[in-house]
């Protein structure tokens, strides 16, 4: 092995011990809050990485969906004012995925010549487009923000791929002869390890979340870009870094570069973000502070003559040239994101029914769906602690705008009566406390927190029967299922019994039909007749059938999960009417 030419700058030994102590503090914290652990006892370790996330605090402000837990974030603030960039460069998760990568797959790949420095001004335009569509109240911002890319890529895709794979590993053992398989799988089970299996009604097999591989795919396609360029999210997309570097411009502590310089280009050849260009009109190179992520390693590995120093000096509040887009392209960025909002608020509204709430959104979203979409920045922080797997990312249904927020999928799971809360607290009425897990764990408060009394009356829905599907309705075969199963003391669904037709009778050839009519038409019968008449199928049946009593219905979907026909359901959860969602704004449950 080479020997090293110069020792590592102790700060940049102190950045990796931070970057992986802060990565492996986000994979716990994801797991827990999977599991539920971390959620109930403090809630805030739930999403603890999302309101320290500053491009959320200035989203939500425009988008006028600020909450106080989101100045958090002035603490990050106050820390890009000082180093540059440093929660890129030493905290950001996405950013130590992406290292780790480099490390593993590309550590010997040679990219210098990938400078590409156009690229770079694309994250602050990207930034520019997102924060006027948050003035237009969108929060589509998450959909590119680092921090509800990792989370939700982590939290909905790999962590549930990993569960799957790790089960199905661990069965596969066991069936080949591997004993101590069934008692880790025990185990894991047990303690609750393992993800919650999903109830597949339409007969798929999969991890549980319909956009799972598109999360993955995008979280891939990140990682790997730096086949081309070293971290090049962070150095041409990121809108995050882009506002971290605007903040930087004023931080006295930066790379400098000093007479000594020989413009070798070692500096530029091997910082990972690209932080380093030749100076205009002269023979040495510069440090461009918007792109730094104060890594230290430029001060003592790079540079073969020692003319890097990072120190505090005066600092240029002006950037460089060719930093920032031009005065032209941020006015284009402005004007590409006032065109775009209006286009995605009327795809929304031309899609979504105007007599319908849009999604069966989880219990204590915010009302009406615009209000929702507005403070809602797809993180996937409720889907991942949803105990039953029923909350998923929606497509494009009702909107482009309303893509990856959470709504209902009640054919998978359904909205545990008994979330966040026991059945011992509600036998001993400790009921202050907050019962929905989705509402504990959302960093803006898309969700409200809810207790126990508030979120079963909390209407989701209204459950309606097909009645081209329902057993007893279309079949006129027993079937309370539904009934039994309603989670509500006082049961949302009742039943009545009914007359009905009997398809075993109805299925008789005619001769035998005339035959069965002819035997109950007449007044006595012999013994035979009767016999024969017993025989037969009766003509109709009397059978309870289930109706729902839409004033207790609050949509939990119970009923829509348990139903035992493959495929469709024979009872579904409508969409709220838009009187219903009208009278619940208004403080209606």
């Amino acid at each position: 092995m080479a020997k090293r030419k110069k020792p590592r700058h102790p700060l940049h030994v102190l950045r990796i011990i931070s970057q992986l102590v802060f990565f492996g503090l986000f994979l716990v914290l994801l797991v827990s809050t999977a599991l539920g652990t971390a959620v109930t006892a403090r809630p805030w370790l739930a999403h603890v990485f999302l309101i320290t996330d500053p491009l959320i605090l200035v989203g939500m402000v425009l988008a006028g969906a600020f909450t106080t837990a989101l100045l958090a974030a002035l603490a990050v603030v106050a820390l890009s004012l000082v180093l540059p960039r440093a929660y890129c460069g030493w905290i950001c998760p996405l950013g130590t995925t992406m290292d780790i990568v480099d490390k593993l797959l590309f550590r010997k790949r040679d990219r210098s010549k990938n400078i590409a420095p156009r690229l770079r001004q694309v994250k602050y335009a990207l930034l520019t487009v997102l924060l006027v569509l948050a003035v237009f109240r969108l929060g589509v911002f998450g959909w590119f923000d680092p921090l509800c890319i990792v989370t939700r890529s982590f939290g909905v895709a790999v962590y549930p791929m990993a569960d799957h794979v790790a089960k199905t590993s661990l069965v596969a053992a066991e069936e080949s002869g591997i004993g101590a398989a069934a008692d880790i799988y025990d185990w894991a089970a047990g303690a609750g390890l393992f993800i919650r299996d999903a109830n597949f009604k339409e007969g798929a097999r999969g991890i549980g979340y319909p956009w799972s591989f598109t999360f993955a795919a995008l979280l891939v396609a990140i990682v790997l870009a730096q086949a081309y360029q070293k971290r090049f999210w962070c150095r041409n997309l990121c809108p995050l870094g882009a506002m971290m570097g605007l903040l930087g411009s004023v931080s006295p502590l930066r790379p400098r570069v000093s007479d000594k310089c020989v413009a070798c280009g070692a500096c530029r050849k091997r910082c990972k973000v690209g932080a380093f260009e030749p100076a205009d009109g002269q023979e040495r190179y510069r440090c461009l502070v918007q792109e730094c992520i104060s890594c230290y390693a430029c001060e003592r590995e790079f540079c073969p003559v020692d003319a890097i120093h990072v120190g505090a000096a005066a600092p240029r509040v002006r950037p460089a040239p060719g930093v920032l887009p031009s005065r032209r392209a941020f006015l284009g960025s402005a004007a590409t994101g006032a065109v775009f909002a209006p286009a995605l608020l009327l795809d929304q509204r031309t899609r979504n029914k105007a007599e319908t709430n849009p999604m069966l959104r989880p219990p204590g979203a915010v009302r009406p769906d615009t209000e929702f979409l507005s403070a809602c920045v797809r993180c996937g922080e409720c889907m991942r602690v949803c105990p039953t797997n029923a909350l998923h990312p929606s497509g494009i249904e009702n909107g482009i705008a309303g893509l990856w927020t959470p709504t209902f999928v009640f054919n998978i799971g359904y909205c545990e009566y008994f979330c966040g809360i026991t059945k011992e607290d509600v036998e001993q009425e400790r009921l202050d406390k907050p019962a929905n897990l989705c509402g504990m764990v959302c960093p803006t408060g898309a969700i409200r927190q809810l207790t126990h009394a508030e979120k079963i009356a909390h209407k989701i829905g209204t459950a309606v029967f097909d009645h081209s599907r329902c057993l007893p309705w279309a079949r006129g075969e027993e079937c309370l299922t539904c009934e039994e199963q309603c989670p509500l003391p006082d049961k949302a669904i009742s039943h009545r019994y009914e007359d009905v037709a009997n398809l075993e009778w109805l299925a008789m050839p005619q001769p035998e039909r005339h035959r069965y009519e002819e035997l109950e038409a007449k007044e006595s019968l012999t013994a035979d007749e009767r016999a024969e008449l017993d025989a037969m199928p009766p003509k109709s049946k009397h059978i309870a059938r289930p109706y729902v009593l839409r004033d207790r219905c609050t949509g939990c979907g119970t009923c829509e999960n348990v139903c035992p026909l493959d495929g469709a359901s024979g009872i579904r959860v409508e969409r709220l009417q838009t009187r219903e969602i009208r009278a619940t704004s208004s403080g209606g449950p």
